[in-house]
C-alpha cells in the first residue's frame, strides 16, 4: 500500500501495468489497492491507458503523505502509522527496546489505551487526533531528563503556534493550550540506568477536528479546529512537530531553551494552586521555572519549589 501511494503522490501519471512490475505483483492486486485507498478518501483518476492519477488526499497519517515535503534530519527518521492501536507509546517503547533508531515516530488515526500523566486516560477517535509516539536517544544523563520534557512542549507548543496561526501557550511542565484550553497532553517515559539514558519515549496527543468533549473536560478542553475557526490537516501538524522537535533540541544543546519556554508559558505571573497524591496543597503565585525545570512559586510562607504535582492555573481564560 505505501509503495503504491509513494508513486501517486509524485504526482505523475502511472499506468497499472508499470506499478505491477516495480512492486512485483498483479495488476488485479494494484488495481484492489487503488479500490482500498479510493474507500479510504483518495480521489484517483483512471485516465485510460495512461493509468493511475492521485487528484486529492483525505486527512489522513499515513506514512507516505506525512512524509512528503518532510525535510528533517533525525525526527520522523522512520514511520509507523497504524489505523488503530492500543497505545502508540507502547509501541514504541517495543520498538525502542528491539533497536529502532532516533526519531523513529508511531502514528495511530484511532488509540484505544492512550494514557496521560498519572495513569489518566486519553482520548484519541477515529479520525479526529494526532496521535504520535516519537523514539529519541539523547545523549543526557538521567538527572538531565526532566529537560527533555520541557523541550519537546517547547517544540509543540511552536508547531501549533505554525499550524494555527494562533499564540499556543505552555502551562507547566508540559500542556499546551490554546485560547485558554487544553489541546495538547504529553507522556514522556525513560528507558535509563545509572549512568544514562538508553531511550525516551515521548508520546504526544493533540485535539485537531473534535467539536464535542466529555462532561468532566468539556469546559477546559478544546481542539485546534475549534480555536482556528478553519480545519486543520493532521499531517501539516505531525510534520511542524517533527520540524519543531529537532529545533528545540537545538535549543537545548545551546543552552538557550529555558528562555523560549518562559516567553512561552501561560503559568508565570499566574496564580496558581499545587495539588497532587504526595504534595501538600498550597496556593501562590508562579514566579519563574529554574534550569532544571522545576517551577518556584510565590506562597505566603516565601519561595517554594515544585518539583512534581498538578498545578492548576486559575484565572487563566477560563482554564482551571
Amino acid at each position: 500500500m505505501d509503495e503504491i501511494l509513494e508513486a501517486l503522490l509524485s504526482g505523475a501519471c502511472i499506468s497499472g501495468g508499470e506499478l505491477a512490475r516495480q512492486l512485483g505483483v498483479t495488476r488485479a492486486a494494484v488495481w484492489k489497492q487503488m479500490e482500498t485507498l479510493r474507500r479510504q478518501g483518495f480521489v484517483i483518476e483512471s485516465e485510460g491507458k495512461r493509468g493511475y492519477r492521485l487528484v486529492s488526499c483525505p486527512d489522513t497519517l499515513m506514512a507516505p503523505v506525512v512524509r512528503l515535503g518532510l525535510s528533517t534530519k533525525w525526527a520522523g527518521s522512520e514511520i509507523r502509522y497504524f489505523e488503530r492501536i492500543g497505545s502508540t507509546n507502547r509501541e514504541a517503547r517495543r520498538l525502542a527496546q528491539m533497536g529502532a533508531g532516533n526519531g523513529l515516530t508511531v502514528l495511530a488515526d484511532e488509540q484505544t489505551e492512550g494514557r496521560g500523566r498519572r495513569g489518566r486516560g486519553w482520548l484519541t477517535p477515529p479520525g479526529e487526533a494526532v496521535a504520535m509516539s516519537v523514539v529519541m536517544r539523547p545523549q543526557v544523563h538521567p538527572s538531565h531528563v526532566a529537560l527533555l520534557s520541557l523541550s519537546c512542549a517547547v517544540a509543540v507548543c511552536q508547531a501549533l503556534c505554525e499550524v494555527t496561526g494562533l499564540e499556543a501557550r505552555i502551562k507547566w511542565p508540559n500542556d499546551i493550550v490554546l485560547g485558554g484550553k487544553k489541546v495538547c497532553g504529553m507522556l514522556l517515559e525513560m528507558n535509563a540506568d545509572e549512568e544514562r539514558v538508553h531511550d525516551v519515549v515521548a508520546g504526544i496527543g493533540i485535539n485537531v477536528h473534535q467539536k464535542v468533549f466529555p462532561q468532566e473536560i468539556e469546559k477546559t478542553a478544546s481542539s485546534l479546529d475549534l480555536a482556528a475557526g478553519q480545519t486543520i490537516l493532521r499531517a501539516d501538524v505531525v510534520r511542524a512537530v517533527l520540524r519543531q522537535l529537532e529545533a528545540a533540541e537545538e535549543m537545548r544543546q545551546a543552552g538557550t531553551l529555558m528562555d523560549r519556554y518562559r516567553a512561552l508559558s501561560a503559568t508565570l505571573g499566574q496564580p496558581v494552586r499545587v495539588s497532587g497524591p504526595a504534595v501538600e496543597e498550597f496556593e501562590g503565585t508562579a514566579e519563574n521555572v529554574t534550569e532544571q525545570g522545576t517551577l518556584l512559586i510565590r506562597a505566603g510562607d516565601g519561595l517554594r519549589e515544585v518539583l512534581a504535582g498538578d498545578v492548576s492555573v486559575r484565572g487563566l481564560m477560563g482554564y482551571v
